[in-house]
């Protein structure tokens, strides 16, 4: 994937929901049903993270977990931040969180 800067609409039409763009950053939250699901949510989301050398800005707060993702080298969306973002709704079907 590219380091290439994308638009913030092209941004949000590649991924699905709950994914939005905020003030430039692609973001999401994600209930689970406790601080254990959300820890292990959060262990996988890493895994697919250091697979791809990108690595997001994760909150976890009891049951949500919330996620930004920028590519700060470039200081702008990019492809990488979309196939992370896909990366991790896939991640989220297979836990049933969406």
């Amino acid at each position: 994937m590219s380091a290439l800067p994308i638009s913030e609409s092209e941004a949000a039409r590649s991924v699905p929901g709950p994914w939005q763009v905020a003030d430039g950053v692609l973001v999401a939250d994600y209930t689970t049903s406790n601080m254990v699901k959300g820890g292990e949510f959060v262990a996988r989301i890493i895994d697919a993270a250091e697979e791809l050398n990108h690595h997001p800005d994760i909150d976890l707060r009891y049951s949500t977990v919330h996620l930004a993702l920028l590519t700060h080298s470039v200081g702008a969306l990019t492809e990488l931040d979309v196939e992370l973002a896909q990366a991790i709704s896939e991640i989220a079907t297979e836990l049933g969180l969406g």
